[in-house]
């Protein structure tokens, strides 16, 4: 099992314990304070956050053995919206990132190299959200809704250690999947949350559109098999200031092989996982 879902898995059920723990004590004060005020009928709130990202590519061959290995950091500038009624709600949410990652491995010349990779692109989603808050205070949560991934992958031109050119390849990826998971958040002091969440994209369709710069294969147009893959995170959240760790992932089965000029072209099989710490601006109206 990958060590970044057994992290969050691990923190998703630490904190689970921890609210569960606390919550005889603080139900009095903050049942009185709600038969004071009365409840909360909606939950609005806005996000605005910027992080940065441990990314992490890799392709494989038939056989199991890896192909290439992409690693480095991204950068995002994301925006997040939340309203919850009473017992259902919604959000949605966009991401764009930016960065340039280090390539060690083949290209699709089948020669070793290393070079830099650019990543340009955008993730956004879609969720209805059904939602109970104990008298505690305690929020759970479930959600399930859309959510999609583009982004651009430019390898730069490059040489072999023995001098020879190779060039290097521009892809168009796109994919679309489905959302589902579960969440919890509690306050542990007067604005003072802690939140979690788990989940999972089942496919719905990927495609790769590539320009190989292949003498007779100048363009491919590919179509992985995306496999599930997990997403979760972690936080905290003071007043308008909020922190959060968080774990992604992408995962692709190899592509039919498909016909590029004189030449047979397949994706191989993929896969991402990305590592995030993310401080943002945090609005409840």
């Amino acid at each position: 099992m990958n060590v970044g879902k057994c992290g969050i898995c691990a923190l998703s059920i630490v904190f689970v314990m921890f609210v569960s723990s606390g919550i005889s004590g603080a139900a009095s004060g903050q049942n009185a304070q709600q038969k004071k005020h009365g409840p909360k009928k909606v939950d609005r709130r806005i996000d605005l956050g910027i992080s940065i990202q441990d990314y992490k590519w890799a392709e494989y061959s038939e056989d199991g053995s890896k192909l290439l290995e992409e690693t480095g950091f991204r950068y995002t500038l994301a925006f997040d919206f939340e309203s919850l009624n009473k017992y259902v709600g919604w959000r949605n949410g966009v991401n764009l990132f930016l960065g340039q990652v280090d390539y060690k491995g083949q290209t699709w010349s089948e020669l070793p190299v290393k070079t830099d990779v650019l990543y340009i692109g955008t993730k956004i989603y879609l969720d209805a959200v059904p939602n109970y808050r104990f008298d505690s205070g305690l929020l759970l949560k479930v959600f399930s809704g859309i959510g999609g991934e583009w982004w651009f992958r430019d390898l730069d031109d490059t040489q072999t250690g023995a001098g020879d050119p190779v060039k290097g390849s521009e892809e168009w990826w796109w994919c679309v999947y489905g959302r589902l998971g579960t969440g919890a958040e509690y306050s542990i002091l007067k604005d003072l949350d802690i939140f979690t969440e788990v989940g999972v994209k089942i496919p719905i369709t990927a495609r790769n559109n590539a320009n190989l710069y292949i003498k007779d294969a100048p363009r491919a147009r590919l179509e992985p098999n995306q496999d599930i893959s997990a997403f979760g995170d972690i936080g905290i959240r003071w007043k308008h200031l909020a922190v959060k760790f968080a774990y992604d992932s992408l995962r692709f089965d190899r592509s039919d092989k498909v016909t590029s000029g004189t030449l047979e072209l397949f994706q191989p099989k993929s896969k991402a996982d990305i590592y995030s710490l993310e401080v943002y601006w945090s609005k409840r109206f």
